[in-house]
């Protein structure tokens, strides 16, 4: 069965302003945005008023035809404004339908409802509404959810989304930072914070928030400075051991993860410039269908290179930061397995030294 979204853009293909008038009811009755499609309504009305269809036959006086020509193409354009503002509205009527189901998965406090708030907030995403700051509460919850599944690299990225799209976001700023604490990255915890107190000065969690990062990115200065400085301990409790194996195993799993991340978006670049490189060779006047979620709309060219175009510069400002967040942990890494190397072979000194006590 065509979705609303599908009749839109058929009766926008067609121009017929009854089937167009139809589907903006069908529109209004799915919960589109009542004010936007009573405008388009009112579009539609007056141009049926006119008493002109864009089906019309042209006068058989030359000026009349000019005249009746120019009057066809005037309300062809309305009607697909008509057309695409209800198909935009439906669109978002769609996005937050599903927010507001993702929300009521999170208040189940399950994993399994964590799960299904992540792939409802997904399918928002995914319908690429033209509210920005709609997008921002669906990427800012998607990063809650992700958090809660420890998916901390993933949780970063959507807040770096959620704020791009809407930068008055304030909980998108503190998920961030609070994200970015997980994964020990305490100097982007503090950016976030710092950038989030732009928006609200005042916020109280983002002060307590960015007081406690820039804390523990003291302490771990100092640690580092104390390592780097004495490299070589002459005891060890096992139990710390312990804990740098787990966070050598954490990071390398975090790496992993991001280094899945990283080779999709690259896919997705390279899959973006090759369609736009196809849609450029294509006449100025050829209609392209997009997709709007799980339906697609017919939409001018110049409309969907723009949307390819934004996906493009998204991708090419995300990738470079992905990148830099991967060497960091790659170099956490580093220092963490090296940590533990040093701690085994105390441990292995001091054992073989108690040995050695024991038996004299």
């Amino acid at each position: 069965m065509a979705t609303v979204g599908e009749k839109l853009a058929a009766a926008q293909e067609s121009g017929d302003l009854t089937q167009i008038q139809q589907t903006l009811m069908e529109a209004k009755a799915a919960g589109a945005d009542p004010a936007q499609i009573d405008q388009a309504l009112a579009e539609v009305r007056r141009l049926s008023g006119t008493g002109a269809s864009t089906k019309d036959s042209a006068s058989t006086s030359d000026s009349k035809k000019e005249a009746s020509s120019t009057g066809e193409a005037e309300q062809d354009q309305a009607a697909a404004e008509a057309a695409a503002e209800a198909a935009a509205a439906e669109a978002r009527a769609r996005a937050e339908a599903l927010k507001k189901k993702g929300n009521e998965r999170l208040k189940e406090s399950t994993k399994s409802g964590a799960r299904e708030a992540l792939d409802f907030f997904t399918d928002g995403i995914e319908i690429r509404c033209s509210d920005p700051v709609l997008n921002g509460q669906l990427y800012s919850n998607r990063a809650h959810v992700r958090m809660l599944l420890r998916q901390f690299v993933e949780a970063v990225d959507d807040c770096r989304k959620a704020i791009e799209s809407d930068p008055k976001n304030i909980k998108a700023y503190w998920r961030g930072a609070k994200a970015s604490m997980h994964l020990d990255l305490l100097k982007n915890g503090v950016e976030f914070c710092e950038a989030g107190l732009k928006q609200g000065p005042k916020d109280a969690d983002l002060i307590r928030l960015r007081d406690s990062c820039a804390e523990k990115l003291a302490e771990q200065q100092k640690r580092r400075s104390e390592q780097a400085s004495a490299p070589t301990k002459s005891e060890f409790n096992a139990d710390e051991a312990m804990a740098v194996q787990e966070q050598v195993n954490s990071l390398t799993e975090q790496v992993e993860s991001l280094k899945s991340s990283i080779m999709s978006k690259q896919r997705d670049q390279a899959r973006v410039k090759l369609t736009k490189s196809i849609v450029s060779e294509t006449p100025e006047e050829t209609k392209l269908y997009t997709s709007m979620g799980r339906a697609f709309m017919l939409q001018e060219r110049s409309v969907v290179e723009k949307r390819l175009s934004s996906s493009l510069e998204s991708l090419d400002t995300e990738l470079p930061k992905l990148l830099k967040t991967h060497q960091e942990l790659e170099k956490r890494r580093e220092s963490s397995e090296k940590e533990l190397k040093e701690m085994i072979r105390s441990l292995q000194t001091h054992n073989e030294q108690a040995a050695t006590a024991s038996a004299h």
